[in-house]
């Protein structure tokens, strides 16, 4: 009773690697296969024979094929409807490429491109990372295995761009629970340096170390870690055997990125995490380990590392070793949900790292299409992805906020609209327009923007949600139970995080039916999805206001309200009864799964815009949505004025204190008091430099970044600061270390008034009146 850990095909062995803690089970049953439209054998063995012949080939197409059979399935694809087909099985993975780039030419091919290790965990009940009982073939318990974890980081030396064929690693960095070391080739005055004679040594003991555990913790280890010491490993005649069994570690690059894979061991790469879980300006580690721990770990910039090291600057040892700590206690903090993700999805944790939640739902769908004898829909064409890019529609409904500052918030939320709305109203691309149901029950069916839906067997996309939906509130149940008896142990840990990755699979399967890649892709069920979000939402605005609410402002499936009547001034308490009873009226009349729940309350909010406003609850907890002091663009000053400001207007009730923040800050920029770090805008280069038709300060940036020799990347963000001078904004565009003053009225007319003015603005005030330090205010006058 061991846990999967990992699963890979051997190509030596001809057969499936089933990676456990301790052990590895050879799966050698397991066949490669796929679908033909067709049910005669022996024409698709001719066709194939035809083929070799007309391309005069040396090796037999056909001795590839291992066994040709007839089976019923339902096609996704030809109106729903089961019908035979030939389940084509071939001897070896490489095989099925070869094959069915031929048979395409003959017919209709379904799930030919299901990748073999994955195909194996689609087809079969093993769930990865849970302990498992592979002789019964079941789960044993819940509980996360005791994975041995290590995280692991390289130093070079170079003066520009690292490049592996000359530049050498002199430092290697690693962290687990009992092992904290620093590996250098010099020696160094630090407690946890181990040293090493040579870049070769070093290299040696990093296989060594690695080798000692299961999952291996990086931090852009995909792209440059593992791809660095790879080749610098080959100058030296030595090989990256990392696998569990000796294998290579296996290194494939897709677009603009890596992906660095070590059979029988796990490779997670924390730098997509990190930028798909956390808003942050920036991603660097220091920037990730500042923001989950509070912490400012050392930081010494990379082109002061030859320098550091040829003075024998212990504090480069320390550098290193925090890079390995805190990549460990990210990892630790990020894994639960990780194999959660694994566990539900049914995919193994190292693909789980690497794939965006809607390629997540398409395996879990995948894995219940397989279960109910479907037959996937085929990935679309170029052609037909380019149609599906070009085609848009209404999203949801956002109503514009009554502007200024209100009291006595609260906030109420659909629980998961769009789940609930396809699950009520059984929204699937199989289930529209079905023809299974007769013209009689056709005409009893609501019709939505043209479309009906079928009211006899439900679709996959609500099947699947309404799957996700009971799990996560049975686990939410014995959460309940738990947190009542005051449980809060490891069981309780795992369970929440069991939850927390089902509501991020559940609320995925919208974005999904909208994502122009999907195999189960809808536009009519994406429309209808948002369109029937906009109605229960305005509806229910209604009742709220019938029932006696003002409605402050609505996005999407929920809205912010206060008490109307004014005259009829409700304590905390009176409010809160009056929102209980409300939710129970609206949710008697709201179908299926729909439910609106209580989201929060908020003792005062300012509102400015659509998308944009801020609230403070009871506990002085500010929550920002769409202002800049949430946004990466704006500089420091501009952000920490305006966080400044609506701290005056929040906590403080002070619009007075708002307005001298704003002019202490003009005053700080006018006597050159700001700190350079704290004016650098942040801009992304969201396509390639030659690409800009027009320039920008971002761009011109990266020119010159180019021009020093130094890389940049689509994608890369881009830091500056606008200096003075006569020259456009753009040619004065500088990085930090070459910006030696600042354009004090830039900062002011782009960077400070632009946020604040409308803030200030929503509560009447304007430009002027700002700038008028006689003129006194007291929030009562702005107060709707």
């Amino acid at each position: 009773m061991e846990s999967l850990i990992d699963l890979d095909y051997n190509s030596d062995d001809l057969c499936i690697y089933l990676y456990l803690i301790n052990s590895i089970i050879k799966e050698k049953d397991f066949k490669p296969y796929f679908y033909v439209n067709s049910t005669d054998k022996e024409q698709i063995l001719e066709f194939l024979k035809d083929y070799e012949k007309k391309h005069k080939l040396d090796s037999e197409i056909s001795k590839m094929i291992e066994n040709i059979e007839t089976v019923k399935k339902i096609v996704f694809d030809e109106n729903y409807q089961e019908k035979e087909l030939s389940k084509v099985t071939v001897k070896y993975p490489n095989n099925v490429k070869t094959v069915r780039e031929i048979l395409m030419e003959f017919e209709r091919l379904y799930e030919y491109d299901i990748p073999f290790v994955r195909r194996y965990l689609i087809d079969n009940s093993v769930i990865p990372t849970s302990t498992w009982d592979f002789e019964n073939n079941k789960k044993i318990d819940n509980k996360i295995p005791d994975f041995k974890t290590v995280s692991f980081d390289i130093e070079v030396y170079c003066n520009k761009e690292p490049n592996p064929k000359k530049d050498p690693i002199i430092m290697a960095s690693f962290s687990s629970k009992d092992f904290n070391t620093v590996v250098s080739t010099k020696k160094f005055d630090h407690e946890k340096l181990e040293y090493v004679k040579d870049e070769k040594e070093l290299i040696k003991r990093i296989i060594e170390i690695l080798k000692e555990y299961d999952i291996i913790y990086t931090y852009n280890g995909d792209n440059f870690d593992f791809p660095y010491l790879k080749k610098r490993a080959e100058s030296f005649g030595l090989e990256l055997k990392l696998g569990k069994n000796d294998e290579k570690i296996k290194i494939t690059k897709g677009g603009m990125n890596s992906k660095s894979y070590i059979p029988g061991r796990v490779h997670i790469d924390l730098y997509p995490i990190a930028r798909r879980l956390l808003n942050l300006t920036k991603y660097r580690l220091e920037n990730v380990t500042e923001a989950l721990f509070d912490v400012k770990k050392v930081d010494v910039g990379h082109e002061n590392i030859p320098k550091m090291w040829d003075n024998l600057d212990e504090t480069l040892v320390e550098y290193s070793h925090q890079d390995a700590y805190y990549t460990q206690r990210i990892g630790e903090q990020f894994l639960p949900l990780e194999i959660m993700f694994s566990r539900v999805v049914n995919q193994s944790l190292y693909d789980i790292n690497r794939m965006s939640s809607s390629q997540m739902v398409e395996y879990l769908l995948l894995k219940n299409s397989y279960k109910m004898g479907v037959i996937a829909p085929n990935r679309p064409s170029g052609k037909e992805y380019q149609k599906r890019i070009r085609s848009s529609y209404e999203g949801g409904y956002v109503k514009e906020p009554l502007k200024g500052i209100h009291e006595d918030i609260v906030s109420m939320d659909f629980l998961s609209l769009y789940p609930s709305i396809i699950m009520s109203h059984n929204l699937s691309p199989e289930t529209i327009d079905c023809t299974c149901c007769s013209d009689e029950e056709n005409g009893e069916n609501e019709e939505i923007l043209g479309h009906k839906f079928c009211k006899k067997s439900i679709g996959i996309i609500p099947k699947t949600l309404m799957d996700l939906i009971n799990r996560r509130k049975k686990v939410k149940k014995v959460l309940r139970e738990k947190a009542e008896k005051g449980e809060f142990d490891e069981e309780y840990q795992i369970l929440d995080y069991e939850q927390r990755s089902i509501k991020v699979l559940a609320n995925s399967h919208y974005g999904y039916l909208a994502f122009p890649m999907a195999r189960w892709y809808s536009r009519d069920c994406a429309e209808i999805t948002t369109h029937l979000g906009r109605q229960y939402i305005q509806k229910t605005i209604e009742e709220a206001e019938n029932f006696g609410f003002k409605v402050i402002y609505a996005d999407t499936d929920g809205f912010y309200s206060k008490w109307a009547d004014d005259k009829e001034k409700l304590s905390k308490y009176e409010l809160l009864e009056k929102t209980r009873e409300f939710l129970k009226n609206i949710n008697n009349t709201l179908p299926g799964e729909m439910e609106l729940e209580f989201e929060g309350y908020f003792k005062r909010g300012i509102f400015v815009t659509k998308k944009k406003y801020a609230l403070i609850d009871e506990n002085e907890k500010i929550t920002v949505k769409g202002l800049e002091v949430v946004r990466r663009d704006w500089s420091n000053v501009s952000k920490n004025t305006q966080k400044n400001v609506l701290n005056a207007l929040l906590k403080e009730g002070s619009v007075e204190n708002a307005k001298k923040v704003i002019q202490d800050t003009i005053k700080e920029l006018k006597d050159g008091k700001v700190n350079n770090e704290d004016l650098l805008i942040h801009t992304q280069l969201t396509k390639r430099i030659e690409d800009y038709k027009t320039t920008a300060p971002h761009v011109e940036v990266a020119k010159k970044i180019l021009k020093s020799g130094n890389r940049v990347n689509t994608g890369d963000v881009i830091s500056y600061i606008i200096t003075s001078g006569n020259k456009s904004i753009s040619e004065r565009a500088e990085i930090l270390e070459n910006a030696k003053n600042y354009d004090t009225n830039y900062y002011i007319e782009n960077q400070i008034l632009p946020p604040v003015i409308r803030l200030m603005e929503a509560l009447g005030i304007t430009k002027d009146e700002l700038k008028d330090s006689k003129k006194q205010y007291t929030l009562h006058h702005f107060l709707k």
